[in-house]
């Protein structure tokens, strides 16, 4: 018997792009279907200016690029981490 591949539910979209880094949408061909109605929510985020020096941000980038993330979501995971300790 063979086993039908089945793309898993996320609840982000780091998970969702965790699977297809590994994983190919070819391995389930059979279980796609056109997208009928498709619509984004909002988040509920707002954007904050930071004054970085040219070096700062130059490292930033560098160990953001190293962890495979965009330095603004190194920035708010780091932010996120030092609210839950304080």
């Amino acid at each position: 018997m063979i086993r039908e591949n089945k793309i898993p539910d996320f609840t982000t979209i780091k998970e969702a792009r965790d699977f297809l880094e590994k994983n190919s949408l070819a391995d389930f061909a059979e279980s796609l279907e056109e997208a009928k109605e498709v619509r984004f929510t909002g988040r509920n985020n707002l954007v904050v200016t930071l004054n970085l020096e040219k070096e700062d941000l130059k490292r930033l980038r560098l160990l953001a690029r190293k962890k495979g993330v965009k330095y603004a979501d190194l920035i708010t995971a780091w932010v996120k981490e030092h609210l839950r300790e304080s």
